[in-house]
């Protein structure tokens, strides 16, 4: 297993950090092992999945910032981005300070795309719904829902 990160955390909250990042590892492996890798749209390049990605995960990216995440020519940025609007995956709006500048935003079905390449827990929890006990899937939900406040309070945080 490789070596966590130093999150800065006291001793005892690295223990539990250690013992989840293992047992995280472990609950991949075996729904890998179940259900296979993520699935990729047959109608999407490597490419066009990177940037859908990149603005899924930074909507309101500027075209010019994409394109020097992933390292490419400004033509080849528009061009990616240009199939990405004509698949209806993204939207180009306008800045409201700078109108040389168009901000790119995933649209429902990008987010739908990108949901369902990251499906991976979501069809191992499909799997084995049935076996986990009521409690269990209580702990879960509590669990998630943890996880879920705890991301928007940092993002909250972030604004």
């Amino acid at each position: 297993m490789q070596a966590l990160p130093d999150f800065g955390l006291d001793p005892e909250r690295a223990a539990l950090a250690d013992e989840l990042f293992a047992v995280n590892l472990r609950v991949h492996d075996r729904a890998m092992s179940l259900v296979g890798p993520m699935p990729t749209p047959p109608d999407l390049t490597m490419q066009q999945v990177r940037v859908l990605g990149h603005v899924a995960a930074q909507p309101g990216i500027a075209g010019h910032e994409l394109g020097r995440l992933l390292g490419v020519s400004a033509p080849t940025a528009s061009g990616l981005i240009e199939r990405l609007v004509e698949k209806d995956l993204i939207t180009r709006v306008d800045d409201a300070d700078d109108r040389r500048v168009r901000r790119l935003h995933p649209t429902e079905a990008g987010l739908d795309v990108m949901r369902d390449m990251d499906s991976m827990f979501g069809r191992a929890l499909g799997v084995v719904l049935q076996r986990l006990s009521v409690e269990d899937l209580d702990l879960l939900l509590r669990s998630a829902r943890a996880m879920l406040a705890a991301l928007e309070r940092l993002q909250a945080e972030e604004s």
